[in-house]
C-alpha cells in the first residue's frame, strides 16, 4: 500500500516534463532563417535602412568635425599672382617684328687631335679657354709630352677669337710659323710644337 502511494508521483512527474520538451524541441526544429526572412521582410529591410543613413550621418558628423578643428588641411584655392606678391609679366601683343635673339656667348668650337684620333672638343665663349698638360692650371688637358703644363689659351676679344702662346717650351705653330698671338679664322689649325702630332682646330 504505500509502495503505490510513493510510486505515483513519481509517474506523475514524468509526463510533463517529457510533453515539455517535444513542444521546445518541434519549436526550434520549426525555426529557420528563411522563414524569418519571409515573414519579417519589410521590417528588416526598414531597419538595414536606418542603420545605414545612422552609419553615413556618424561619417559625415566626423569628418566635419575634424574639418572645423584642422582648418589647414582643407584644400585651399590657389592663390592669384598679385596675392602672392609676385610680379606679374605681361606678354605684348605681337607687332609682327622679329627680333634678333641675344647672343649666348658662343663663338664657336675647337677640336683637339693626336694624330689622326679626335680626343675632346670644347665650346669657345666669352672666357679664355686654357690649354695644358696640367689639370690644375688647364681646362683642356692634353697628356702629351710635348704639351707644356699650361701651353696656350684660346679668347675672344672684340667678338674674335684668337690663339695665344702661354711661353710654353715647344711653341704654338699655325702654318709653319711660330706665333705669339695670333686671331683665328674658320677651319684654322694650330699645332702645339712643331711635330704637329698635337694641333687643335677651330670652327666658327
Amino acid at each position: 500500500m504505500k509502495k503505490s502511494q510513493f510510486s505515483a508521483p513519481d509517474a506523475a512527474g514524468r509526463g510533463p516534463r517529457s510533453c515539455g520538451s517535444v513542444r521546445l524541441d518541434r519549436a526550434f526544429a520549426a525555426f529557420s532563417l528563411p522563414g524569418l526572412w519571409q515573414e519579417n521582410k519589410a521590417t528588416l529591410l526598414l531597419a538595414a535602412a536606418m542603420v545605414a543613413a545612422v552609419v553615413i550621418l556618424l561619417i559625415w558628423l566626423a569628418r566635419r568635425r575634424r574639418r572645423d578643428m584642422f582648418p589647414e588641411i582643407a584644400p585651399a584655392t590657389p592663390a592669384a599672382a598679385s596675392d602672392l606678391g609676385l610680379t606679374q609679366i605681361e606678354t605684348p601683343p605681337d607687332s609682327g617684328e622679329r627680333r634678333p635673339a641675344p647672343s649666348p656667348g658662343i663663338h664657336g668650337k675647337i677640336e683637339v687631335l693626336v694624330g689622326d684620333q679626335q680626343i675632346s672638343s670644347f665650346l669657345v665663349t666669352d672666357n679664355p679657354l686654357p690649354i695644358g698638360r696640367d689639370p690644375a692650371q688647364s681646362l683642356v688637358v692634353i697628356q702629351e709630352p710635348i704639351v707644356s703644363k699650361l701651353h696656350c689659351q684660346i679668347f675672344t676679344r672684340g667678338g674674335q677669337v684668337f690663339v695665344k702662346d702661354l711661353n710654353s717650351t715647344n711653341g704654338v705653330y699655325m702654318h709653319d710659323e711660330k706665333v705669339s698671338e695670333r686671331e683665328l679664322q674658320d677651319n684654322d689649325v694650330v699645332f702645339l710644337g712643331k711635330k704637329g702630332t698635337v694641333k687643335i682646330i677651330y670652327h666658327r
